[in-house]
C-alpha cells in the first residue's frame, strides 16, 4: 500500500478481510460494488465490550476494501442492546433491503428491517430503520432466547418472499421459514425447514440453489423459478459449536417450503452432514455474484490466541471467503453480515471462495476466487522433484508469509499404505492427533510445511496420508498446528478430514494453500476438502518465514509440479497510521526524490486517465422520469458543468473538471470532481479531489491524467492556471494510498509547479498532461500539449521521481498547420488480438503505438505508428504529419478522448467528452452540461491502420428482459418497419443488413472522400439513392415530425464499392436554437465480398452513439427532441434506396437506468 511491506502486527493478515481495528465477524453486491456489512464493535476488540453496530466496507474486486464507517447503530428500542447478524436482499426493482437480528431493550432477540436511504447511491452510505420494527417479534414457542440470523430472502413462485431464521423451539434447533409480500408483514410457515432435536441451537443458516451441471452460480431465487427438471438442487448450510459448519445437498419445494436431503442416510443430526470446512471456520454465508456468474462464500475465522493479545493488537477476527457468499434476486446479489452468537472473541473472514456442486451431486467444491491472481508478484516453479523418505525441500525465492502455493504430488506406489482404523472415519480429528505430520507412515505424511522458522522450532504442516481400507484406499488430509508456535496460551490443534478422491486410479493428488500471516487456508484435490486454521508463530515478527515440501512416509512421492507466488498486500481497511510514506510525508525535492523506480522491478502496473470532465452530486434512489435530455446510463454530472479515468485496487475512478458554481465553463474556477465505480456503469460521487487553493492553481485545476506507480500508489499530473493565469503542470498524491476510494489528495506546495510554462510556449497554451509511461531506461515520460512558436506540439518530459522533470529536445509530434492541439494520448496496441496493453509496453514486433490529438471542440484524430523510447520519437506513415489527414476517432460530436489500460479485464478502454449542443440558456435552466460517451473497448484492426471501438461488455448488465428480435425481414424501396415492444428512449440496438444487389449503387463524387460531412448534407436520409440510404430511424415522434436517421449508403468508386455511414440530425428536433448538423464517414469494409454490414446504436435520451462495420466507424451525436418529454419515442428500420435490403438479424434491448450521480431532486 505505501510502497513497502509493513509488519504492524505479526498476526494481522495482508489480504484477508478484517476490521481496521476492534471486533468484527460478519457481504453484498449491487450496481458494480461489493459491500461487506459486518458486526462491528466500535468500543473494543472483544465481544463483551459495548453494543454491536454494523460496520460497512466497499470493494470493486472482493480483494481491496475501503471502510465507510457504520451503516447503522443500536439506536432504536428494537436493537437497543445491539445490531446482530443478518442478510440483505436486492429486490427486483433494485433497492436493497436488510433483515437483521436486534437485541431489544429487554434483551430479546427480534428481527428488524432496514432500507437504503438513497437506493441509487452505489455506496449505500446511509440506512433507515423504520418505526415498524421489529418486523418479526420473538415467537412464544422459542426457548432460550435463541432466535437470530435471518438469511438472504428468496422469491417463491407464488410471488412471496421467504426468509429462514434460526430458532430454539422447545429445545429443538429449528430453521423457521417466514413469508411476506412487502418485507414488513411476515407470516410463519407451520413446519420448520429443518429441525435437529439433538442440537438445541443451530445458527447462521444459509440456503441457496446450485446447478447440477457446470460451475456457474445461480441466483438465490432460481430454485423457485422452475428450471429444467433435475437441473437444480439446493444446499442447506447450518452452523454449530462456534467453529463447525455443516451442509446437505437436497431438494427444496417452495410450495410447502420443505427440504428433502439427498443423503438421507446421514439422518437429521446436522453433525452427521458434510463439513463445509474441516478447520476453524464458522458462520459461512454465500451470495450470487452476478458480475462473475458464480456463487461466492465467505466464512468467519475467529482468533485462537489469548484475550490479552486481542486487546493489545486492537482488533480481532477475519473473514474466510467461501464459495457461497449470499444470494439475491435476479442478476444481482446482496449478501451481508452473519453475526455469530458464540462466545469467541476474535475474527477474520476467509478469502472469498467460488462454490459449485461436484459431479457426484452430493458435495460442494470450493476454490479461491480468481481475483487473487491480481495479488501475485514473484513466482517460483518446481517440477519433477522426487521426495524420498524424510525428504525436505525448501521453496525459496518468495516471501512465504503471504503466499499462494499450488502443488501436485504423484504417488508411484501404494503398496506401503497402512491399514485404516475404522474409528478414524468417524473422528478424523482424532486421527490427525494420533498420526500427525511427525508420525512416520507408509504413504505419507507428505505435503507442505508453511510458516516455518529458520530453526524449524515453529512450523505448520499441511499434508496427505494414504490408508488401505477394505478393497480401496482412503486419502486423509490434515493441518497440524502442534508446532505452529512457541508462544504460550495459544491454541494449537490439529484438523483433518478424508478427501473423496480415487487415488488408486489417479495416482496423484493436488493441494493449494493460501498463507497470510496468521491464517492458513488449504484446498485438497481441487477443493473437495478444505481446512482453515489460525497460527501465531513468534518468528513472524522478523518478517521472515520459510516454505517446504516434505515427505515423512516410507514410500517416495514426487512433486509433479509446484507453483508458488508471493502475494502483495491488499488495501483492507488500513488506517492512515499504517502508511509510512503517504503523500504529506514526501521528502523535500531539493534533498532527495520520493523514489527511484528501477525498470528491472517494474511489474506492469495499471494506468488510468483523467481527462477534462465536469460536475456531479450524490444520487437518489427512485427511478425518476429523466428531464432536459438527461441520460440514463452515460456518465454526467448531477448539476453544473463537466468535461474529463483510473483503475486502482479494484475500483474505477473518474476525476473530472468540475464547476461547483454553475453549468458554464466561464463561471467560477474549476475543481476536480471525483466519482467511483465498480463496473464503469454505476457511479457514486465522493466530492472534490482537487480545488484551486494554491498559487500554482489559483485560477483553476484544469485537465490531467493519473498514473499508478509500480508500488501501487497513484499519482496525478494536472494543469493548473496559476495566480497570474499562466498554465503550469502540477502533481498531486493521495493522502492515504491504501484507501481504495482515494478520498483525499495532497498537492505538495514545496515542489509545485513541477513544470513551469517554458519560455518558448506562445499563446499561454500549455496543458493536458497524459498518463505517464515507463521507458526501458527506468525513467518516466509524459506528453503535454503546447503551442511552441505558433506550432501545435506534443512535448515529452522525463523524470525518475515525478518531481523533477526534463524536457526532451524534440517534440513527440509537431503540426505547423494548427497552432494548438489538445488532450494528447499515446498508448500501445497489440498487432494481433483484442487484448489491451499496459501503457508502458515498449514497441516491438507485435506492438504499435497510437497517438491521438484533439482539435477545436469536437474533432479527435489518431494515427498508428512506431514509438521509440530511446529518443522519444514517434514515426507516422509517410505524408501523415498534418493531423487533419489522420483518421477520425469518431465522426460525430466527440472531443478530448482518453484511454486507459483496464488491468481487471486486460483491455484498453476509451472515454470521451460530448458537450451539449442546445443553447446556453438551456444549460443554465437544466443546471448541468456535458456527458461522457459510454466506455468503449479499443483494439487495432487486422489491417494495422485503424482502431476498432465497441461498447464495453458491462452494458449487458443494463439490458432488461424486454427484448425484440427480428430476422429475415425484407425492406423494399421506401420500406419502414417499426421495432415495437421496448422503451426506445434508452435502448441498445444491433442489426445486420444484407445487400443482395449492388448493381444500383450510384457513382461516388471523389470530392466526398475529402469531405464526408458535405456528402451527408447533400445525400441525407430523405434523398433517395441506389443502394441506400438504409438503417435505423431513432428518437422518432409518433407523427415522425422529429426523427434522427443513422444510415448506410453504398457508392461505386472506380473498381470497388465504398460504404458511407451517416447520422442525420436535420429533423431531430422541432425546437429552435438547437444545433442540428449531419455527421458522416466512410466504413472500411469489403461490402462486395460480404454483401452485409452491421450497425449498433446506443440510444440514451439526448445522446446517440453508433458503431458501423463492427466498430470501424463511430458517430456520436446529441439530440434534443421535444416529444421525449412525454416519455415515449419510436424506433424503425428503413430503406430509402431503390435496391431492396434485408434485415438479416435485429436485436433491440430496453436498458435500465444506471445510478449515475443523480440528486434527490432530479
Amino acid at each position: 500500500m505505501d510502497g513497502k511491506q509493513q509488519w504492524r502486527h505479526g498476526g494481522r493478515t495482508a489480504y484477508h478481510f478484517q476490521p481496521p481495528k476492534n471486533w468484527i465477524n460478519g457481504p453484498f453486491y449491487h450496481n458494480g460494488i461489493y459491500h461487506l456489512m459486518y458486526q462491528y464493535n466500535p468500543h473494543g476488540p472483544t465481544w463483551g465490550t459495548g453494543k454491536l453496530s454494523w460496520g460497512h466496507s466497499v470493494s470493486g474486486d472482493l480483494v481491496n476494501w475501503a471502510f465507510l464507517g457504520t451503516a447503522f447503530d443500536p439506536s432504536s428500542p428494537s436493537d437497543a442492546d445491539g445490531c446482530w447478524s443478518g442478510s440483505a436482499t436486492v429486490l427486483p426493482d433494485g433497492p436493497p433491503v436488510i433483515l437483521y437480528t436486534g437485541r431489544d431493550s429487554d434483551g430479546l432477540q427480534v428481527q428488524n428491517v432496514a432500507f437504503a436511504k438513497n437506493p441509487s447511491d452505489p455506496l449505500f452510505r446511509e440506512w433507515h430503520k423504520p418505526s415498524c420494527n421489529p418486523v418479526i417479534p420473538q415467537p412464544a414457542d422459542v426457548t432460550g432466547n435463541n432466535f437470530r440470523d435471518p438469511t438472504t430472502a428468496w422469491l417463491g413462485r407464488d410471488g412471496l418472499w421467504r426468509v429462514a431464521v434460526a430458532g430454539d423451539v422447545g429445545g429443538v434447533g429449528s430453521m423457521l421459514v417466514f413469508r411476506t409480500a412487502d418485507f414488513l408483514r411476515w407470516e410463519r410457515n407451520p413446519a420448520p425447514l429443518h429441525a435437529a432435536p439433538v442440537v438445541s441451537a443451530l445458527e447462521c443458516p444459509d440456503m441457496f440453489p446450485v446447478a447440477v451441471d457446470g460451475t456457474e452460480g445461480l441466483d438465490t431465487s432460481a430454485a423457485a423459478s422452475g428450471g429444467a427438471a433435475g437441473a437444480v438442487r439446493h444446499v442447506l448450510k447450518l452452523s454449530v459449536m462456534c467453529d463447525e459448519d455443516y451442509y446437505m445437498v437436497g431438494r427444496y419445494d417452495d410450495a410447502e417450503d420443505t427440504f428433502a436431503p439427498a443423503e438421507e442416510e446421514r439422518g437429521g443430526d446436522v453433525r452427521n452432514w458434510r463439513r463445509l470446512d474441516h478447520g476453524h471456520l464458522f458462520g459461512a454465508k454465500s451470495f450470487f455474484d452476478a458480475r462473475g456468474k458464480r456463487r461466492v462464500m465467505w466464512g468467519w475465522v475467529d482468533e485462537t490466541d489469548g484475550h490479552p493479545d486481542d486487546v493489545a493488537k486492537g482488533w480481532t477476527g477475519i473473514m474466510v471467503w467461501s464459495p457461497p457468499f449470499l444470494s439475491c434476486f435476479l442478476t444481482i446479489f446482496f449478501a451481508v453480515t452473519d453475526a455469530l452468537i458464540c462466545l469467541c472473541d476474535v475474527f477474520v473472514q476467509t478469502f472469498p471462495r467460488a462454490l459449485w456442486l461436484d459431479s457426484d451431486g452430493k458435495q460442494l467444491l470450493q476454490w479461491p476466487i480468481e481475483e487473487i491472481e491480481t495479488l501475485r508478484t514473484k513466482k517460483v516453479v518446481l517440477q519433477g522433484t522426487g521426495l524420498g523418505s524424510g525428504g525436505l525441500h525448501e521453496i525459496a525465492g518468495i516471501q512465504a508469509l503471504q503466499a499462494d502455493v499450488e502443488v501436485v504430488f504423484e504417488i508411484p506406489n501404494l503398496e506401503e499404505a497402512e491399514k485404516l482404523d475404522p474409528s478414524w472415519l468417524q473422528d478424523p480429528k482424532k486421527l490427525c492427533a494420533e498420526q500427525g505430520a511427525a508420525a512416520q507412515g507408509g504413504v505419507g505424511p507428505f505435503g507442505l510445511v508453511v510458516m516455518a522458522s529458520g530453526d524449524m522450532e515453529e512450523h505448520t504442516s499441511v499434508y496427505f496420508r494414504v490408508f488401505k481400507h477394505d478393497d480401496t484406499y482412503k486419502v486423509f488430509m490434515g493441518t497440524d498446528l502442534t508446532r505452529s508456535s512457541t508462544k504460550q496460551g495459544v491454541q494449537k490443534p490439529s484438523y483433518g478430514g478424508f478427501v473423496d478422491v480415487d487415488v488408486e486410479k489417479d495416482r496423484r493428488i493436488s493441494l493449494r494453500t493460501l498463507v497470510d500471516h496468521s491464517i492458513i487456508e488449504s484446498f485438497g484435490d481441487g477443493g473437495r476438502m478444505c481446512i482453515t486454521a489460525r497460527a501465531y508463530p513468534e518468528h513472524v515478527a522478523t518478517g521472515n518465514s520459510h516454505l517446504y515440501v516434505f515427505n515423512n512416509g516410507w514410500s517416495a512421492v514426487k512433486v509433479s509440479k509446484l507453483e508458488a507466488w508471493e502475494l502483495r498486500t491488499a488495501a483492507v481497511n488500513v488506517e492512515d497510521d499504517a502508511c509510512t510514506l503517504s503523500a504529506p510525508h514526501l521528502p523535500d525535492p531539493g534533498l532527495t526524490s520520493i523514489a527511484v523506480f528501477d525498470a528491472a522491478v517494474y511489474t506492469s502496473p495499471s494506468f488510468l486517465f483523467l481527462s477534462p470532465i465536469g460536475a456531479m452530486d450524490v444520487m437518489n434512489g427512485k427511478q425518476q422520469p429523466l428531464r432536459h435530455g438527461r441520460t440514463a446510463y452515460h456518465f454526467q454530472p448531477a448539476k453544473n458543468w463537466m468535461n474529463g479515468p483510473l483503475y486502482h485496487n479494484g475500483l474505477y475512478h473518474l476525476f473530472y473538471q468540475y464547476n461547483p458554481l454553475g453549468p458554464l465553463f466561464d463561471t467560477g474556477k474549476l475543481s476536480w470532481g471525483h466519482s467511483v465505480s465498480g463496473d464503469l456503469i454505476n457511479w457514486a460521487f465522493l466530492g472534490t479531489a482537487l480545488d484551486p487553493t494554491d498559487p500554482f492553481d489559483a485560477d483553476g485545476c484544469w485537465s490531467g491524467s493519473a498514473t499508478v506507480l509500480p508500488d501501487g500508489r497513484p499519482v496525478i499530473l494536472y494543469t493548473g492556471r496559476d495566480s497570474n493565469t499562466v498554465q503550469v503542470q502540477n502533481v498531486a498524491f493521495p493522502k492515504n494510498p491504501s484507501d481504495p476510494l482515494l478520498r483525499e489528495w495532497y498537492k505538495p506546495i514545496s515542489c509545485n509547479p513541477i513544470i513551469p510554462q517554458p519560455a518558448d510556449v506562445t499563446g499561454n497554451n500549455f496543458r493536458d498532461p497524459t498518463t505517464a509511461w515507463l521507458g526501458r531506461d527506468g525513467l518516466w515520460r509524459f506528453a503535454v500539449a503546447a503551442e511552441v512558436g505558433g506550432v501545435g506540439s506534443t512535448l515529452v518530459y522525463r523524470s525518475a521521481d515525478f518531481l523533477r522533470w526534463e524536457r526532451n529536445a524534440a517534440p513527440l509530434h509537431a503540426s505547423p498547420d494548427v497552432p494548438v492541439w489538445e488532450c494528447p494520448d499515446l498508448f500501445p496496441v497489440a498487432v494481433d488480438g483484442t487484448e489491451g496493453l499496459d501503457t508502458s509496453t515498449a514497441s516491438g514486433p507485435g506492438v504499435r503505438h497510437v497517438l491521438k490529438l484533439s482539435k477545436a471542440s469536437d474533432e479527435d484524430y489518431y494515427v498508428v505508428g512506431r514509438y521509440d523510447d530511446e529518443d522519444d520519437t514517434f514515426v507516422v506513415p509517410e505524408g501523415e504529419d498534418d493531423v487533419r489527414n489522420w483518421r477520425r476517432l469518431d465522426h460525430g460530436h466527440l472531443f478530448g478522448a482518453k484511454s486507459f489500460f483496464d488491468a481487471r479485464k486486460s483491455r484498453r478502454v476509451l472515454w470521451a467528452w460530448v458537450n451539449d449542443t442546445d443553447s446556453q440558456d438551456d444549460d443554465v435552466a437544466k443546471g448541468w452540461t456535458g456527458i461522457q460517451t459510454f466506455p468503449r473497448a479499443l483494439w487495432l484492426d487486422n489491417d494495422g491502420k485503424q482502431l476498432v471501438q465497441w461498447p464495453i461488455e458491462e452494458i449487458e448488465t443494463l439490458r432488461t428482459t424486454k427484448r425484440v428480435v427480428l430476422k429475415g425481414t425484407g425492406l423494399g424501396s421506401g420500406g419502414l418497419h417499426e421495432i415495437a415492444g421496448v422503451q426506445t428512449l434508452q435502448a441498445d440496438v444491433e442489426v445486420v443488413f444484407e445487400i443482395p444487389n449492388l448493381e444500383e449503387a450510384e457513382k461516388l463524387d471523389p470530392s466526398w472522400l475529402q469531405d464526408p460531412q458535405k456528402l451527408c448534407a447533400e445525400q441525407g436520409a430523405a434523398v433517395q439513392g441506389g443502394v441506400g440510404p438504409f438503417g435505423l430511424i431513432v428518437m422518432a415522434s409518433g407523427d415522425m415530425e422529429e426523427q434522427t436517421s443513422v444510415f448506410f449508403r453504398v457508392f461505386k468508386h472506380e473498381d470497388t464499392y465504398k460504404v458511407f455511414m451517416c447520422t442525420d440530425l436535420t429533423r431531430s428536433s422541432t425546437k429552435q436554437g438547437v444545433h442540428k448538423p449531419v455527421y458522416g464517414g466512410f466504413v472500411d469494409v469489403d461490402v462486395e465480398k460480404d454483401r452485409r454490414i452491421s450497425l449498433r446504436t446506443l440510444i440514451d435520451h439526448s445522446v446517440i452513439e453508433s458503431f458501423g462495420g463492427g466498430g470501424r466507424t463511430c458517430i456520436t451525436a446529441r439530440v434534443y427532441p421535444e416529444h421525449v418529454a412525454a416519455g415515449s419515442s419510436h424506433l424503425y428500420v428503413f430503406n430509402n434506396g431503390w435496391g431492396a435490403v434485408k434485415v438479416s438479424k435485429l436485436d433491440a434491448w430496453e436498458l435500465r437506468t444506471a445510478a449515475v450521480n443523480v440528486e434527490d431532486d432530479v
